[in-house]
């Protein structure tokens, strides 16, 4: 085999996160109440590339993704979602959508970032509500 079409395919490998179309991913996080990580960029943006393909695999691969919905919004294709859920001046652009007492709140960690970074922001904004419906869940 081609020395390429391997590191090709190892590279395929890496890359993958797993990313919902965002209408499944928006649907799932309301019916179980868990978090929503939406990654706003596009495919000129060299840093949002390295966060879709570096950063966010890292990130699922050690767990800090485990029992949160993620997403992917393209601001060039669907800029008109981009909008509607935050007004998205600056890409990367990280939105997560946290429900605690019947509310949802809206966080945004801009600009590129790294995996310590946004770990950093998914435990202190969304481990707690992940810990808490946990929590009701094994009480029920």
């Amino acid at each position: 085999m081609n020395p390429h079409a391997i590191f090709v395919a190892l590279q395929l490998c890496v890359v993958s996160w797993n990313a919902q179309g965002y209408d499944q991913a928006y649907r799932q996080s309301l019916k179980s109440g868990e978090p929503l990580l939406v990654l706003v960029g596009a495919d000129w943006c060299g840093a949002c590339q390295v966060m879709k393909k570096k950063v966010m695999p890292q990130l699922e691969r050690d767990g800090s993704l485990k029992h949160i919905h993620c997403t992917e919004v393209n601001l060039s294709e669907d800029s008109e979602l981009a909008n509607r859920i935050a007004k998205v001046r600056t890409i990367p652009c990280l939105i997560l959508f946290t429900k605690s007492d019947d509310k949802w709140q809206k966080r945004e960690l801009t600009g590129m970032q790294g995996q310590k970074s946004v770990k950093a922001f998914l435990t202190k904004y969304a481990t707690p509500t992940v810990a808490n419906r946990s929590a009701a869940a094994s009480t029920r």
